[in-house]
């Protein structure tokens, strides 16, 4: 069946049917013409025989001699019958199919205007002889060659000759017929080819171009209305492969400047389905729970069902997410046609955020600790409350470190400031590290020895390094005043520098308290402070490690700890020996 749903086919049995049917009607009106014209042309030959006849008995005194030879005359292959009175049609004849023409004449009244109106009368009769039907042409013609008004001329003819000339041209029309319509045939199967060519090529064109396949341009072979499709098609394919290369550019620009943003991207449908994400919002789906993606779908539906923008926040363990979810509308029909989410990442804003509340909330408390005390103790000197000098020297004391703390967390505060600012320049030197640090140690022996705690210096095969030398001095007094305060009692610390073709390594390590794993991630954390109950002596401001991290930093250098609980603390700083900044 699918071959009917061909254009070829269609075309070809339209035309073979058109012809088909104008072939027969015009056959069957040539057969029915030349029916009547052979009747009409034998009814005309009958009567000129029958004129003939009245010729020669009104021309010829003997009657009888005229009728014989009129009979010899015509009786072959017609016959004749001459009724000089109508009375002799009452007589009996011995021919029979005379007899049977005589009985039409009698019974069929048109045959009475022969004698009445002196009218010639022609018709068509059957009549049943030899047991047959037959048809014959019966012609009446009036005659004046008798002396009797009612006579007339019969002549009557078979059809049979007629009916031969009629098959002979019908077998003609057949022949010709089926010839034409073989030739028709032929020629519609052709030409519906050659006009559904180029319909086919379009067709297949036209698939080619929905699959998104480059075509060939399709070459036009005529002028008419199938050719100018072909044009048309060709323009139209030139402007759709144009405009889906500006698309495609289009889309490839907006789909690199989407994924290149920070902002996760997240559109949806009308059934909430998603349509585009980008990288940070495939992130973002990964990250939060099924109970947040549910209320994300509630807040796209009301967004879509509202007409509004929606701002909301979601927080993971360790994100925080701001969403704007707005409605996308359809500039046709001006109707919501989805909506999109916009997801930033203010995890570190958040961060910022904590921390500069938590900086406030530490500077406070430094600060107000050493003022507290300040004040306090000076009143209580002012007020008299102590007045002998040794009560007096130790307040002064007290006012004096407390001074020193003051001014060592200021020092700390502008540091941190400086290195928040990309202030935190660096004055490069050839420095002995050996040199160094001998010094920097002898500022804590005295403190060693208050704690009895031994201080262990080993700077064997230790070259010099490029590096800032109060920076680095800044260092090492942050790590050892860090190691004084987690030692107990017969503990040491010690100091352990080595270096290989590419960097010096300084490892400081104690055998106090340790650390305890939760604090080891958060230990170069500003402000951040482990447990102030197993420290000896005073606390510090928690800002030493962010600052030893940052210079050791910017040195291009890398500072690490590892630590465990009760058995001691190792900071282990790596430098390189060739300055990486030039």
């Amino acid at each position: 069946m699918r071959y009917f749903n061909s254009v070829v086919i269609k075309l070809w049995l339209t035309i073979l049917f058109i012809v088909t049917a104008v072939l027969i009607i015009l056959s069957v009106s040539l057969m029915s013409f030349f029916n009547s014209y052979l009747k009409s042309e034998s009814g005309h030959a009958l009567k000129q025989q029958a004129e003939k006849a009245e010729l020669v008995l009104t021309s010829h005194h003997d009657k009888n001699d005229a009728m014989t030879y009129i009979k010899e005359l015509i009786e072959n292959p017609a016959g004749i019958i001459i009724v000089q009175d109508k009375s002799e049609l009452n007589q009996t004849f011995e021919d029979p199919l005379q007899q049977l023409m005589v009985d039409e004449i009698k019974s069929n009244k048109a045959f009475d205007t022969v004698f009445k109106d002196d009218k010639y009368v022609l018709k068509d009769i059957k009549v049943s002889y030899q047991g047959m039907q037959h048809e014959y042409v019966l012609i009446g013609y009036p005659s004046q060659a008798f002396n009797e008004k009612d006579s007339g001329i019969f002549i009557y003819q078979d059809t049979n000759s007629m009916d031969e000339a009629q098959n002979y041209i019908t077998f003609i029309v057949f022949i010709v017929v089926m010839v034409l319509l073989l030739l028709s045939t032929v020629f519609a199967f052709f030409l519906s080819n050659r006009i559904t060519k180029p319909l086919l090529l379009l067709k297949s064109a036209a698939f080619k171009l929905a699959r998104g396949e480059k075509n060939d341009k399709i070459e036009v072979y005529s002028r008419d209305e199938i050719g100018e499709l072909a044009l048309a098609f060709n323009k139209m394919e030139q402007e759709i492969t144009t405009n889906i290369s500006k698309i495609s550019q289009e889309r490839n620009l907006r789909d690199r400047l989407i994924n290149a943003m920070e902002d996760g991207v997240l559109s949806f449908n009308m059934d909430l389905e998603q349509q585009l994400q980008n990288p940070m919002a495939e992130k973002f789906l990964d990250e939060i729970t099924q109970e947040d993606t549910d209320v994300l779908s509630q807040l796209v539906n009301k967004v879509m069902v509202q007409d509004e923008t929606i701002y909301h926040e979601i927080t993971t363990h360790d994100k925080h997410y701001v969403l704007f979810i707005s409605p996308v509308k359809n500039t046709t029909k001006g109707k919501n046609n989805g909506a999109v989410a916009i997801i930033r990442d203010m995890s570190e804003e958040k961060k910022i955020d904590n921390m500069k509340q938590q900086f406030i909330a530490n500077v406070s408390h430094e600060l107000r600790t050493p003022i507290q005390m300040l004040q306090g103790y000076t009143e209580a000197i002012l007020d008299g409350i102590v007045e002998e000098k040794a009560d007096v020297d130790e307040f002064l004391n007290i006012i004096l470190d407390e001074s020193k703390r003051l001014n060592r967390l200021v020092n700390e505060l502008i540091n941190v400031a400086r290195i928040d600012a990309g202030e935190n320049t660096l004055n490069k030197e050839d420095i002995d590290i050996t040199t160094l640090i001998e010094k920097n140690v002898q500022n804590f022996k005295q403190s060693a020895l208050e704690h009895e705690t031994l201080l262990i210096v080993n700077t064997e095969h230790t070259r010099t390094a490029l590096i800032d030398y109060d920076k680095m001095f800044q260092v090492l007094t942050n790590l050892l005043d860090n190691a004084m305060r987690y030692t107990k009692k017969g503990d040491k610390i010690t100091i352990h520098t080595y270096n290989d073709t590419q960097n010096l390594y300084i490892d400081v390590s104690d055998t106090g308290v340790g650390i305890a794993k939760e604090h080891i991630e958060h230990i170069f954390d500003r402000f951040y402070k482990v447990d102030q109950a197993r420290t000896r002596g005073k606390h510090g401001t928690g800002l030493g490690l962010f600052i030893v991290k940052a210079i050791i930093e910017s040195h291009g250098g890398k500072i690490t700890v590892t630590s465990n609980q009760g058995e001691g603390t190792t900071f282990n700083i790596c430098i390189p020996l060739v300055d990486i900044n030039k």
